[in-house]
Formats: structure tokens, C-alpha cells, sequence
């Protein structure tokens, strides 16, 4: 297996420290006169305001590389420096990252749209910093990327490399390589899990993927499972979960303590789910995506043709929903109802409750008839979801706790080739 992982002296993975929970830090003396300590405020985070709530975005870029960002607060919008026409876009919830794809065009942009929140046990800090694009890649994409407070894990679809970058430098404009996993291409995925990455390889072209841990500098750490059919992976609240086609792979951080930074791999095949479907109905399928509310344990992902693969990380449990429609893109919300936010195949907005598989609430006609789950943008945070689609520039903001009732539709400069909610 071709895997080479590069070390970057730029950085000391050592000194990586969580966002948003600095330890207080003395002042000094500016006389001979005694002086009192000065004691930073808990989650005190250098050249960035903390704030009561969250600071909810739609971030977009437009198909001629325009940026804005959209304040949901306030309808406010700002206006960024272009990027590169894009022809692929992802985020983290706080950065996007985008390249044009073009012949020759090793660079993926990085844009800091300013907003993101950090939890910190029973409380969670809200930050805000002035976004701007912040530095360039030397990889081409397209990409997928999973981060938690210190890292950012980018899988490259075209290469099979996974570059691992120090997110707090990102947030000073700085790109800094930690380390990066080499393989034959393949469509990867990777995610930071605890003080460790899980990230795909191959052996040779066509191969079965494998899902194996690696220290922040590149190291092996010996610990791995096969997963055939690999289609996506979605951060959770205690660490990742990756698709595959015989069953999901928990990666679970190791516990406080461990000799070993290696992560727990789990997979869970999928349940029979054809008796549930009914006979006659549409082949359930693999999860051919995942997506969640941010920091929360469960996910959720079209099943087929047939329905829903919900499945919690706390539990490791997975469950069917069938619907009466193909589904595009599903949101697992994670509340007391395990709802489930989706939208169909002829572009409804479904909420689902993930316990009994009852729709509470449907919104037709929003979008159109969408191509495919990369025409939509669907995106759930505490108390609201968002839909747009590169046909339109009206993004939707939807209370899926009222019957998805249409609470607001707000106005992007121009209809977006992409769109990502950040700041959650």
C-alpha cells in the first residue's frame, strides 16, 4: 500500500490547543509598582469577539468566483474578494474551501467566512472575526473535508491524498500542513478523530478502500478496516462516521489516558430493511451520503431509492425510515424527536420524524425539480433549516419544528453556484 505521509516542519503538532478554552494567562509588570494578574476571560480566543448566540451564515460563491456572505441575524450581506470560477466547493462549517478545476490548476482557495462556534462540555462559545479569502493549497480538487477545533482533514478525490492542516493557524491566514497521506486516486474521505485522522487508501486502481488511523504528523498508527463501496463521511459529536457499502464505520476518539491515540473503527452492517420497505417497493440501498446538525452524534443519508438510513455514534445503532419517494440529501437534526430533515427527488422538503417515520411537515415547489444532491443546499441548525439551489438566488429558512413552515426567504447578491450555512 503506497501510503508516504510527509511531515511539514511548519508546525509542532504539540502545541495545538483547543479554540475557545485558553487557560488564563498572567500580565506583566509595566513598573517597578507591583501589579495585579490580568486574567484572559474563559474561552477568550486572540483576535476574535465572543458573542451570546450563535452567528449564522449562508456563505456563497457565485458561478463567477463572486464571494458574499450572508449574515442570518441581521439580512446583512458582505461581499468578499472573487476566487477562481468554481467547479467544486466545500466547508466546515466555518472555512470554505474551492478550486476551479481547471487543466493544470493545482490551487484550492481557502475562504474564512469569519463565524463558527466551539463546544466545550455543558457550554458552547460563539465566535466572530473579519472573513476574507485567507491563502491557497497547492492541491487540486475536487475535495471533501471533516475538521474538528484543530484540524482540518482534506481527502482529494483526483490524487487519493488526504492533507491534514492546523485549523488555528487557518484562522491567522496561514496555510500550514501537518502532514498528508498518500494513495492510488480513489474517491476518499477522511476526518479528525480525537488526536488522530481516519483516512482512506487503496492499494492499487479499483481497489477496496481501507480505513486507517494516522497520528497528526503523518504516522501510522495501526489500526484499520476495509470499506468497499466508500461514499462519504460526516463529523459527529464523538468523532466521524464513514459509508460503506455492507455498513457504516464509527471512528470513535480513544479514551483519556490510552497508551495509544488510535481511535476505535466499529462497523455496523446495515439492518435487513426489505420486510420494512414492504414488498414491491424500491431497493433499499447503501448511504450514499451523510449529513447532521453540527456537533451531534447521529447522521442520517438516502437508503436507495427505498428511504432513510438514520444511525446514532452514541449508540452505534442503525435504523430504516421508508418513504414514499426517493430522497436526494437528508439532515439528521438529533433532538428529542430524532427528526430528520430531507428533500425528495422532485424537490419537496420532508421532516420526518426519525422515531415513528411519521412526516410532520412537507414544503413543495421551493426548488424546483433538482438534477441531483449537489443541486441543493440543505442545512439544519438549532431551530431552523436552509435551502437553496444554483437555479435561484432565494435561500429558505424553514421552521421544521412548526410543520416546515417558511419563516423568512432572504436574498443572496446573485444566485450561487454554492452555498454552505456556517457559523453553527
Amino acid at each position: 500500500m503506497r501510503r508516504r505521509p510527509v511531515v511539514a516542519a511548519l508546525a509542532a503538532v504539540g502545541m495545538l490547543t483547543l479554540a475557545g478554552c485558553a487557560s488564563p494567562v498572567e500580565g506583566t509588570a509595566a513598573s517597578t509598582e507591583s501589579q495585579a494578574p490580568e486574567e484572559q476571560p474563559h474561552g477568550f480566543v486572540a483576535g476574535a469577539e465572543e458573542l451570546t448566540e450563535a452567528q449564522s451564515s449562508i456563505a456563497s460563491i457565485g458561478a463567477d468566483g463572486s464571494v458574499n456572505v450572508l449574515n442570518l441575524l441581521t439580512g446583512e450581506t458582505t461581499t468578499l474578494d472573487s476566487v477562481a470560477e468554481p467547479a467544486w466547493a466545500v466547508s466546515d462549517g466555518r472555512f470554505v474551501f474551492t478550486g476551479s478545476g481547471a487543466d493544470g490548476d493545482g490551487i484550492t482557495q481557502v475562504i474564512d467566512t469569519g463565524v463558527w462556534t466551539v463546544p466545550h462540555g455543558d457550554h458552547v462559545h460563539y465566535y466572530r472575526t473579519a472573513p476574507g479569502v485567507t491563502g491557497e493549497l497547492a492541491e487540486a480538487g475536487p475535495a471533501r473535508v471533516s475538521s474538528d477545533e484543530a484540524v482540518a482533514a482534506l481527502s482529494f478525490q483526483d490524487s487519493g491524498t488526504t492533507v491534514i492542516l492546523d485549523r488555528h493557524a487557518l484562522g491567522q491566514g496561514e496555510v500550514v500542513e501537518l502532514a498528508r497521506v498518500e494513495s492510488t486516486a480513489h474517491v476518499g474521505a477522511a476526518a479528525p478523530v480525537g488526536d488522530a485522522v481516519v483516512a482512506s487508501s487503496v492499494e492499487s486502481p479499483g481497489g477496496t478502500p481501507t480505513l486507517s488511523a494516522y497520528s497528526l504528523d503523518g504516522q501510522d498508527l495501526g489500526v484499520g478496516v476495509e470499506c468497499p463501496g466508500l461514499g462519504d463521511v460526516q463529523q459527529t459529536s464523538l468523532g466521524a462516521t464513514f459509508s460503506c457499502s455492507d455498513g457504516l464505520v464509527f471512528a470513535q476518539a480513544a479514551e483519556a489516558g490510552a497508551t495509544s491515540a488510535a481511535p476505535a473503527l466499529t462497523k455496523v452492517a446495515y439492518p435487513d430493511a426489505g420486510a420494512t420497505a414492504g414488498q414491491g417497493a424500491a431497493p433499499v440501498g447503501p448511504a450514499s451520503s451523510l449529513d447532521n446538525r453540527p456537533h451531534r452524534p447521529a447522521v442520517a443519508g438516502p437508503a436507495g431509492d427505498a428511504g432513510i438510513w438514520l444511525a446514532s455514534s452514541r449508540t452505534q445503532e442503525l435504523s430504516f425510515i421508508p418513504t414514499a419517494t426517493p430522497i436526494l440529501t437528508a439532515v439528521a437534526v438529533a433532538d428529542d424527536s430524532s427528526r430528520v430533515v430531507a428533500v425528495d427527488h422532485q424537490g419537496t422538503l420532508l421532516v420526518i420524524d426519525g422515531a415513528t417515520g411519521e412526516v410532520t411537515g412537507t414544503q413543495a415547489g421551493l426548488i424546483g425539480t433538482p438534477d441531483s444532491a449537489m443541486s441543493i443546499h440543505l442545512s439544519v441548525d438549532t431551530s431552523r433549516a436552509y435551502l437553496s439551489t444554483p437555479a435561484s438566488a432565494d435561500v429558505h429558512e424553514i421552521d421544521y419544528k412548526d410543520g416546515a413552515r417558511i419563516a423568512r426567504t432572504l436574498d443572496l447578491p446573485s444566485a450561487p453556484a454554492f452555498a454552505f450555512e456556517t457559523g453553527n
